[in-house]
């Protein structure tokens, strides 16, 4: 066995674990919600790679149910959904009247593709500048 052998897996828990703690400092109402390290795995050129994962609860919902969200997930689609125009999505249907397809590209986030280590540093950025939200969307 390669020394080397879990350095993928070691990575994949460091993003995770700094996920989570940026979600906590982005939204201090959070630090109540249960955590918890689950198991993941992923297929890479060298066979299937697992590694431990940090997520978040929420729940209970109507039916009783918890459901489990990768806390880098969590990340992601906030900082998708916060830099999303969905009000000039809005508009221009409306000033089209709906019943043209029109390119809504140019109001999609700047974020959607962005690598893991571009969307932990501009959240880190975040962090230092203060900013922190109310509630999870």
């Amino acid at each position: 066995m390669s020394r080397h052998s879990h350095t993928t897996a070691r990575i994949e828990k460091k993003i995770s674990k700094t996920a989570k703690e940026l979600l906590i400092a982005l939204f201090p109402s959070l630090a109540g919600n249960a955590f918890s390290l689950e198991s993941d795995s992923f297929k890479s050129y060298h066979g299937t790679v697992y590694h431990d994962e940090w997520v978040i609860w929420f729940g209970p919902d109507y039916w009783g149910e918890w459901d489990e969200y990768s806390c880098y997930f969590q990340l992601y689609s906030w900082l998708i959904d916060n830099t999303t125009d969905f009000e000039g999505i809005m508009k221009a249907n409306e000033e089209a009247g709906w019943s043209v397809s029109i390119d809504e590209t140019p109001f999609y986030s700047p974020w959607r593709g962005a690598s893991r280590a571009e969307i932990i540093s501009h959240c880190r950025d975040l962090v230092r500048a203060g900013v922190t939200l109310d509630r999870m969307k």
